[in-house]
């Protein structure tokens, strides 16, 4: 073959190849453990704003163990979880990157991302206590839910649901274990019987008077009231509040959906520009009203839902650090017998 066709195939597969490059940096691949329909008009609106294509695979099972097995051949570029406990155990197994900006350091307080830029919160789920709108209780301590004025009043999920797991944990940051162990006990003695069913359940029980308050995120009441679960429910949540409930000298416990770069993501600058994107004020409306959450941006747009629930002041206490004693309140629960 000539030399000068020789030297004009090498060119045409170089641009060729560049092309592919170039088309390949135009696309990432996100890994979600929320459902693709829930993330759906956000991905859209990023894609319409930037250009650039978003892969969408929902990570039903463990992502940690996905990601452990892809090793450094994975396609994810951006991982987004549900609760801070999986969040946290993303960058403590190494299967995150600092993802540092100015935008991203501004969108969130530092209670609510990692203090390394692994990771940072895109919208909150506070967990309160809930009661008959008709109550006079307007603001509550989640110390003085252990006060015996309670006994017989109290309804909740399993505390070894991991909603209930990550306030546990909250509060022995707070006081340490001896106080979380007494505490627990005090819970315990108010419950109006075991624990069971889901925040849901919970606030149909204090619709229909078998408890006089309870515990359960916000969510839940949201949804609710937004008549996504049919039947009586919507009239059910309509008859219940959320009552402002804080750590004595702190805030309100929140849960999370977390937002960060996969360590080995093979388009970090686009990864980048996603998450950037997640954290401005009209991504962070379309992304917190799929469930119907708080957006963590504090200028961001609420759902008319939530501006009707209330408003709730995150506690200051670390992320990180409620992650640390889950597997302490886990021992707790089961040295109390909460469950029996």
């Amino acid at each position: 073959m000539p030399r000068i066709a020789t030297g004009l195939l090498v060119a045409l597969a170089s641009i060729f190849v560049a092309g592919m490059a170039a088309s390949r940096a135009d696309e990432i691949t996100l890994y979600s453990t929320r459902e693709i329909n829930l993330i759906e008009p956000v991905i859209s609106a990023f894609t319409k704003n930037s250009g650039i294509k978003v892969n969408p695979v929902f990570v039903e099972d463990s992502l940690v163990k996905r990601l452990t097995s892809e090793g450094n051949a994975s396609p994810a570029d951006v991982l987004i979880t549900i609760g801070l406990d999986k969040t946290t155990q993303l960058s403590n197994k190494g299967l995150t990157q600092a993802s540092a900006s100015p935008l991203l350091e501004r969108a969130a307080p530092p209670n609510l991302r990692d203090r390394s830029s692994q990771w940072i919160t895109l919208s909150i789920r506070p967990r309160v206590v809930m009661a008959r709108g008709d109550s006079p209780l307007a603001a509550i301590d989640y110390e003085d839910l252990a006060d015996p004025k309670w006994r017989g009043k109290l309804c909740m999920r399993s505390p070894l649901h991991q909603n209930n797991i990550a306030l546990i944990a909250a509060y022995l940051v707070h006081h340490g274990e001896g106080p979380t162990e007494a505490w627990l006990r005090g819970l315990k003695d108010n419950l109006v019987h075991k624990p069971a069913g889901k925040d849901n359940d919970v606030i149909r029980e204090i619709a229909q008077g078998t408890c006089e308050i309870g515990i359960a995120n916000t969510v839940a009441l949201a949804q609710l009231r937004d008549g996504r679960e049919g039947g009586d429910w919507r009239e059910w949540a309509r008859t219940v509040k959320a009552v402002p409930t804080t750590f004595k000298g702190g805030g309100n416990h929140v849960n999370l959906t977390g937002a960060a770069i996969a360590k080995h993501a093979p388009h970090t600058a686009a990864a980048l520009k996603f998450i950037e994107f997640l954290v401005t004020p009209a991504a962070q409306r379309i992304y917190a009203a799929a469930e119907l959450e708080y957006p963590v941006l504090a200028s961001a747009d609420r759902d008319p839902i939530l501006a009707e629930i209330g408003s709730f002041r995150a506690d200051a206490v670390l992320i990180d650090q409620i992650a640390a004693h889950q597997q302490t309140a886990v021992a707790l629960v089961k040295k109390v017998g909460f469950d029996e």
